[in-house]
């Protein structure tokens, strides 16, 4: 594996160095990362938008889950028995082709699912790496993301306990947009729902059944306003801008 054109056995000061080089450049790759689960896994749903055309060749996702301060083993070659301040431990999204095609700028959502052993990986030590790189070339870093697994997604944690979903989420990203997101929704076991966009005025431009990732693009700016009605009774509202 390469990044920014250095091998995996490259020593730390050099990656230090193309580090500090591939910051000093401005990106116009832009990343938004949701997770919706608990601690035993879930579903990562990444949003990468392009705020321009990117140079030709593939170019791809990657979303990993990452233990603090773990032991590295043997695998880990010349760091074997070192303590490292990262390990990965999932893989929720493995290298995903993102195709841009225009016009820009272009978002596109992927999403996948991981799990984890919450005996073996305490919710509060892991973060999550999101990077999107060219795969060929140079092997260049268009951006990165890097966040504390329980500063995503929709809600549902509170403090690092995961109690059982007794009320329904509703969540749009990435909030402002502009004109392509995705609408995720959670509700407890047994409930079913339907979701229904509305534009300024009142008028009803889009609905669709709840519990999945819908993807959206709406061309026209302004504010829109998104609406979860489930069979228990509950209303769940949230807005989401279209700017340009």
């Amino acid at each position: 594996m390469k990044i920014d054109g250095l091998a995996a056995s490259s020593s730390p000061s050099a990656y230090a160095t193309a580090i500090n080089n591939r910051l000093s450049v401005p990106s116009y790759i832009d990343i938004d990362v949701d997770m919706v689960g608990d601690e035993n896994g879930g579903t990562a749903y990444i949003s990468v938008t392009a705020e321009q055309a990117p140079a030709s060749g593939t170019i791809k996702v990657w979303t990993v889950i990452l233990e603090d301060y773990e032991t590295a083993t043997s695998a880990w070659g010349g760091y074997n028995g070192q303590e490292m301040m990262w390990i990965p431990v999932a893989n929720p999204v493995n290298g995903t082709v993102l195709n841009f095609t225009g016009s820009y700028p272009q978002t596109i959502q992927v999403s996948g699912n991981y799990t984890l052993n919450p005996a073996a990986h305490p919710y509060d030590d892991l973060n999550v790496a999101t990077y999107v790189q060219y795969t060929t070339g140079t092997r260049e870093v268009l951006n990165a993301s890097f966040v504390e697994l329980n500063d995503t997604g929709s809600g549902i944690y509170d403090e690092g306990t995961f109690p059982v979903v007794t009320s329904s989420v509703l969540n749009a990203w990435p909030n402002p947009t502009t004109g392509a997101f995705a609408v995720s929704s959670l509700m407890p076991d047994g409930t079913t729902g339907t979701v229904e966009i509305f534009d300024i005025a009142g008028r009803s431009i889009e609905h669709f059944s709840a519990g999945a990732v819908q993807s959206m693009n709406i061309e026209e700016t302004g504010v829109y306003f998104i609406r979860l009605t489930t069979s228990s009774g509950e209303v769940i509202r949230k807005q989401v801008a279209v700017v340009r």
